[in-house]
């Protein structure tokens, strides 16, 4: 039985919604991050990056991969047309609208056109 989750269109894009604010969050940590290291306060520093870590954590743990230590690339594995796949999505698209098998990579991302068999095992 599989136990890593599969994304369909739908839910990759409920947990998008939820994606957003993360990264929003995790921007802001990091420049307070920096400002403490400016400022020589080691401890909030500390404190930032351990947050900054605990809310990669959970991204994680959604199933979500992050394809860049920048956290501007993100692929949701899926099946699609019975092949693995990932709906992938970059921090500057204002929606997910691209997909390439797993195989591919970045280079070979499609527009979802809604005529792909997107299989979910949430």
């Amino acid at each position: 039985m599989h136990t890593e989750p599969y994304f369909d269109l739908e839910s990759a894009r409920k947990t998008l919604r939820w994606l957003v604010p993360k990264l929003t969050k995790i921007k802001e940590l990091s420049m307070k991050g920096e400002k403490a290291m400016a400022d020589y306060d080691l401890d909030s520093a500390d404190g930032y990056t351990q947050e900054i870590h605990r809310i990669f954590d959970a991204i994680q743990k959604k199933g979500i991969i992050i394809r860049d230590r920048e956290a501007t690339l993100f692929d949701f594995p899926a099946v699609i047309d019975n092949i693995p796949a990932y709906l992938c999505w970059s921090i500057d698209e204002d929606e997910l609208e691209y997909w390439h098998y797993a195989d591919q990579g970045f280079e070979g991302r499609s527009k979802i056109t809604g005529n792909e068999n997107i299989l979910s095992y949430l």
